[in-house]
């Protein structure tokens, strides 16, 4: 860690506060980039659990999300942005699986999510009967992919290796 030793007098303060900003002009374009390696780190992640349900989207007919990494309004960090009509299907699965993978640790939605809570707000199968038909096919959940989950999961694993990489220690 860097240390900067102050002088007690005015002179000294001054180069003190020099010091700082000569600092803090070199630290934020390497906190930026901890940030944006991070969020890349996360997206891969995520798109990593978007391409298997992609995948299985002929057959449970969730599908065509894709995540990307934007900067966050105000240039102070990043975000991972999914976007598809299928959002939320991915994420927390329905039907049965609705909400579940998750137990007590449901993050929380803009919308509530829990089995048939689709359902009750728009075709209503589900929420009457416990099942509902996709291309003729009897269905009573889909599977449970968790993106944002894996990116969360990604991140933490690496960000240690990350600081250390970009500030260069280790």
């Amino acid at each position: 860690m860097r240390k900067i030793t102050i002088e007690l007098s005015i002179a000294g303060c001054n180069k003190a506060l020099k010091e700082l900003k000569k600092y803090q002009r070199e630290i934020k374009p390497k906190l930026d980039e901890v940030c944006r390696k991070l969020a890349e780190i996360g997206c891969q992640a995520a798109n990593e659990q978007y391409a298997k349900a992609n995948a299985d989207s002929s057959e449970t007919g969730n599908g065509g999300v894709q995540a990307v990494v934007l900067p966050l309004e105000g240039g102070n960090g990043y975000r991972i942005y999914a976007e598809g009509e299928d959002v939320y299907f991915i994420e927390f699965g329905t039907g049965n699986s609705a909400g579940m993978m998750y137990g007590d640790g449901l993050p929380q939605t803009s919308v509530p999510v829990y089995p048939g809570s689709y359902s009750e707000q728009n075709a209503g199968q589900y929420a009457k009967w416990g099942y509902w038909f996709y291309q003729g096919k009897l269905m009573s959940s889909t599977d449970v992919y968790m993106p944002m989950y894996y990116a969360g999961k990604a991140i933490r694993e690496n960000e240690k290796r990350i600081v250390e990489e970009v500030f260069g220690t280790k």
